[in-house]
């Protein structure tokens, strides 16, 4: 065999190989991706405005791999399912523990740090959960299932607790309950939503800490290349400050705080978290 024939045929071994790979990285990583969302967590998300603080910075981080982003409204009981059956690429409520269908992130991406709210005049103090039991409590929906067993021991057999699917954030002034169960910013946007002729009155409430530190959630996705892809699309938009300039404009525009977005603050920039990192979980392997 000649010289040039030799060199053509690694040649053309090469092309085969090259294209075989790219074929495989555009098979798990499609050019518009699905992603799962909860439909009432506004304003990380929401669903009519096709927008939301989470939405957006996906929709920035997944721009930066030169991939698009398709947003699917779930409610929270269907997501994991939609994942499985691969209806959606992603899903944004996962944890370690709950066995899920996919690949993790790598570390877990959103914080829920839910609160005891109440009106100040009428309840000043809370200082434990057991608390609760005296009074007229509404929870988020499911809260039961992902507060943990010291929340569930309390409201399970409480006559006077329930859960509601949409947050009746309004309800608690108009006092047709003692306490409101919610993520701070959630509570405060849908209570713009629902009393929008009322200046801000949120110096008549009281956000109690005493739910423990938070839930903690990842992202699942159907491939490894996915989960690569968004990881390196958060560390650019990190670096390059677009998402501190999304969530600056949700912060501008709906009072919301960095809070939920503290796992990615640990991760990436701990100097400025806006709270220590020592109970962050950590890096899966």
């Amino acid at each position: 065999m000649k010289v040039s024939e030799y060199r053509h045929g690694l040649a053309a071994c090469a092309l085969a190989l090259w294209t075989i790979h790219a074929s495989a990285a555009r098979d798990a990583t499609p050019a518009t991706l699905k992603i799962g969302l909860q439909n009432v967590i506004a304003p990380f998300v929401m669903a009519g405005q096709q927008s939301g603080l989470l939405v957006d910075v996906l929709r920035a981080a997944f721009a930066t791999q030169h991939i698009a982003t398709d947003f699917i409204y779930l409610p929270t009981a269907r997501i994991d399912q939609q994942l499985r059956q691969g209806k959606v690429d992603v899903i944004t409520l996962a944890k370690p523990e709950y066995q899920q269908a996919g690949y993790l992130s790598h570390w877990p991406v959103t914080h829920f740090h839910n609160m005891a709210i109440t009106v100040r005049s009428r309840i000043p103090v809370l200082t434990h959960i057991n608390e609760l039991k005296k009074y007229r409590v509404t929870g988020f929906g499911s809260a039961r299932k992902v507060m943990g067993r010291d929340y569930d021991a309390v409201v399970g057999k409480h006559p006077a607790y329930r859960e509601s699917v949409t947050m009746p954030s309004a309800g608690l002034l108009l006092h047709r309950m003692d306490v409101l169960i919610s993520q701070r910013d959630i509570f405060l946007y849908y209570l713009s939503q629902q009393m929008p002729q009322t200046p801000s009155r949120e110096g008549e409430l009281v956000f109690h800490d005493i739910l423990g530190p938070g839930n903690f959630y990842w992202l699942a996705f159907r491939s490894e290349a996915q989960r690569d892809a968004f990881e390196r699309g958060i560390a650019a938009i990190y670096l390059s400050g677009e998402i501190d300039q999304i969530i600056e404009r949700y912060q501008h525009e709906y009072g919301t705080t960095r809070d939920f977005f503290l796992p990615l603050d640990c991760q990436f920039r701990p100097s400025g978290a806006p709270k220590a990192c020592k109970d962050i979980p950590r890096r899966l392997k």
